[in-house]
């Protein structure tokens, strides 16, 4: 008999019940530090990592980037092509990280009391450590709001992810339902 602790240790988001099949989720693509050559590849396979999580709603892809010179414009085009809307925010990781937890608050007031899956994609594995990140994280998991922390290696493995010797465990805070 299975305890489930391993079924969801495996998870992005607890399983849903049938109510909540139509959470939207909602993902955030810290882009600055890691290049997506095939967006539209990145894009259906987070897609399709919610889906099988049994989730069926509303999905709405962020990617967030530093200063705008040192990005192609035709990288910005693939990924507004493949669906991921990006957000250019001048400035350090501070400021961008900031920007991205001013437009969570406001992803969640939009969906409040409701609740809503968010997936936050980020090679900066020290993420609750900084920015405020934990306690914005908690403050919305007890009002429904689900989260999971990925890294991008997760949806779009490197090519030469082999050769690699350097592992990353993800960082995931996972509100736990007693049914899930």
């Amino acid at each position: 008999m299975s305890t489930g602790t391993d079924e969801t240790m495996d998870r992005l988001f607890p399983k849903p019940l049938r109510k909540e099949m139509l959470r939207s989720t909602y993902v955030m693509f810290d882009a600055e530090d890691f290049s997506i050559p095939d967006p539209l590849l990145f894009k259906k396979n987070i897609v399709t990592a919610i889906e099988k999580e049994g989730y069926r709603g509303r999905i709405r892809i962020n990617g967030y980037f530093g200063l705008k010179i040192t990005i192609p414009q035709d990288l910005l085009d693939q990924y507004l092509e493949a669906g991921i809307y990006s957000k250019i925010f001048e400035g350090d990781r501070v400021a961008r990280m900031n920007m991205m937890l001013v437009e969570l608050l406001f992803w969640a007031m939009s969906h409040y009391p409701a609740g809503t899956n968010v997936l936050i994609i980020t090679k900066n594995q020290k993420i609750l450590e900084e920015h405020k990140v934990r306690d914005i994280i908690e403050a919305l998991a007890v009002r429904d709001f689900y989260f999971a922390i990925e890294h991008p290696d997760t949806f779009y493995p490197p090519a030469a992810c082999a050769e690699s010797s350097e592992l990353f465990i993800p960082i995931a805070t996972r509100k736990r339902t007693l049914d899930g």
